[in-house]
C-alpha cells in the first residue's frame, strides 16, 4: 500500500505539489508516504486523481475510483515559487521534512542561545509554572523533536519549514514573525562531511533561489577553545577567557585587566587565602556573625565561601603575560579570504601545538572540499571572530549575507552544535549540525534586486 501511495503523489507532482493542492504542511504528505493517506483523505484524493487521469487501485481508496465530481482544491495559503524552490533542494534526497514544536522550553533557549536572544524572546508560564516560549529559531525545537521520538545517538536527516519568532525594535521595520527553513543532521558521526553536506545545500539553495549578490563569512569557535587549552596559561584563566568569549566589548576588557598585577589589599582575601575548604567556611560565618544554624539570604555560606576562595586564587595567580595576549589578539584579529586567512592561521600557530595545526588543516579540508563542488568563494571570507554572539555552536560555522555595503542582511546561517543535545536533555555525544535560511528577507532582497 506505502508503494502505490507514493507513486500517487508522484503522479500527482510530488510532495510539495501535493501539499499546495491538499493544503497541508510538506511533512504531512511526507507521512503519507510512510504510513498511507488517512481515511478522510480518501475522496479527495481520488478525485484530484480522476481529474487527472491517473489511474488507480480501487482497493487502496476504499472502491472510490471514476466519475467523481470535482471539488475546490486550492490551498488557502501558497508558498512562494522562490520559497518553494528553497525547501525542495533543502528536502530532495533522503532529508524528511518535518514540523517542530511551537512551543519550548525558555530556559533552554536561554541557556545555548544566550542572553543576547533574551530581549527577543515571547516568554509566558503555562499553569504549572514553567517558563515556556515561542520557538525563536528551528535548531533547538528539531533538537527537541528528536529526542521525544526516543532517538539516542541514530543519523536522522531533518528538514523543515515554518514560522519563528522575535521581538523586534519596531524602528527596524522587521517582522516579529517570519519564515525559516533549513536542515539538520543530529547523530551518526561527527564529521566534516556531514558539514559539508549541510553547507552545501544551504549554498544550492539560496544560489538558485534567485538572488544575485551575497557574500558567505567561515568561522570555527573551535580553534580559538584549542588555542586556549593548549596555551600555557593558568587555568582559572583559561576558563574565564572561554567563558568571556562570546561577549566581545567583555572579552576585551577581561584580557586587559589579565596582564595586570592585583594587589591583595583587602585583609579578608589575604586570610582566606591560607584556608582550606572547611575552615574558610567557619572564617566566613564568623566574619558575617552568623550561628551555626543560620543561613544569609539569597546565597549559601558555601556559595559565598567559594565565592572568596576563587576571588583570591585570582588575585594571587600571576597575570597573563603580555605576548600571550597578544599572540590570543593576532589569533582573533585575522579576517580574510579562507585561503589567505589559513595561511595567516598556519603562521601564528606554526609553534604553539599539533592539536590546533589539526583543526587548522580541518578547516583546510572543508575548503577545498567546497572548491571541488564548485562553490563560488569569491565574495566569502574566515574570520576568527565569526560565532561570538550565539553559545551553541561547537566548530565549524558559516553565514550568507547579502552584499549590500549600506544594509548587508543576513540572509542564512549554521554550522556544528554538538553540545546541544546534552544541554536540552541528558544524552550525551550526540554531534549534530544544521542551517536555517530567513524566506522572507530572502525574497525581500531578491526583489529589491530586481528594482536595482
Amino acid at each position: 500500500m506505502i508503494e502505490e501511495t507514493n507513486k500517487i503523489i508522484d503522479s500527482l507532482g510530488g510532495t510539495t505539489a501535493l501539499a499546495k493542492l491538499l493544503n497541508v504542511n510538506l511533512s504531512a504528505v511526507s507521512n503519507y508516504r510512510k504510513k498511507g493517506f488517512p481515511d478522510r483523505l480518501h475522496y479527495k484524493i481520488a478525485t484530484l486523481c480522476n481529474e487527472k487521469g491517473i489511474n488507480i487501485d480501487g482497493k487502496i481508496f476504499g472502491g472510490l475510483s471514476k466519475n467523481l465530481p470535482a471539488i475546490d482544491t486550492r490551498p488557502l495559503e501558497i508558498l512562494s515559487d522562490i520559497s518553494i524552490k528553497v525547501i525542495e533542494n533543502l528536502t530532495e534526497d533522503d532529508f524528511e521534512l518535518i514540523d517542530p514544536p511551537v512551543l519550548v522550553s525558555a530556559d533552554n533557549v536561554l541557556d545555548r542561545l544566550g542572553e543576547n536572544i533574551a530581549d527577543k524572546l515571547y516568554i509566558f508560564s503555562d499553569p504549572a509554572g514553567s517558563r515556556l516560549c515561542l520557538r525563536p529559531d528551528l535548531t533547538i525545537p528539531t533538537c527537541i523533536h528528536y529526542l521525544s521520538n526516543g532517538f539516542d545517538g541514530v543519523k536522522k536527516n531533518y528538514a523543515y519549514y515554518g514560522k519563528v519568532f522575535q521581538f523586534q525594535n519596531p524602528s527596524s521595520n522587521e517582522p516579529n514573525e517570519f519564515s525559516q527553513a533549513g536542515l539538520e543532521i543530529i547523530g551518526g558521526e561527527s564529521c566534516v562531511e556531514n558539514e559539508i553536506e549541510v553547507f552545501y545545500r544551504t549554498y544550492k539553495s539560496i544560489k538558485q533561489s534567485g538572488i544575485k549578490n551575497f557574500k558567505i563569512i567561515f568561522g570555527d569557535v573551535s580553534l580559538f577553545s584549542i588555542l586556549i587549552d593548549v596555551l600555557d596559561i593558568p587555568i582559572i584563566w583559561k576558563d574565564q577567557l572561554k567563558t568571556k568569549f562570546w561577549n566581545d566589548k567583555n572579552f576585551k576588557i577581561l584580557l586587559e585587566e589579565l596582564t595586570i598585577k592585583k594587589r591583595i589589599n583587602n585583609q579578608l582575601f589575604k586570610k582566606i587565602s591560607s584556608l582550606d575548604n572547611d575552615t574558610a567556611e567557619i572564617f566566613v560565618r564568623d566574619t558575617i556573625g552568623l550561628l551555626e544554624n543560620q543561613s544569609p539570604i539569597g546565597r549559601s555560606i558555601r556559595e559565598i565561601t567559594q565565592r572568596l576562595i576563587k576571588k583570591s586564587q585570582e588575585i594571587k595567580t600571576d597575570p597573563l603575560p603580555k605576548i600571550t595576549a597578544n599572540l590570543i589578539k593576532e589569533f582573533l584579529s585575522i579576517s580574510d579570504k579562507p585561503l589567505q586567512a589559513i595561511k595567516k592561521l598556519k603562521a601564528v600557530s606554526k609553534n604553539i601545538d599539533s592539536r590546533l595545526n589539526l583543526q587548522i588543516d580541518s578547516m583546510s579540508a572543508r575548503i577545498e572540499m567546497m572548491i571541488d563542488l564548485k562553490v563560488d568563494l569569491e565574495n566569502s571570507i574566515l574570520s576568527l571572530e565569526k560565532g561570538r554572539m550565539v553559545e551553541y555552536y561547537t566548530g565549524f560555522l558559516f553565514d550568507f549575507n547579502s552584499n549590500n555595503l549600506k544594509n548587508s542582511q543576513n540572509i542564512a546561517g549554521g554550522g556544528r552544535y554538538d553540545d546541544l543535545i546534552n544541554s536540552v536533555s541528558d544524552k550525551n555525544d550526540i554531534p549534530a549540525v544544521g542551517a536555517a535560511i530567513n524566506l522572507d528577507r530572502l525574497e525581500k532582497i531578491i526583489s529589491l534586486e530586481k528594482l536595482a
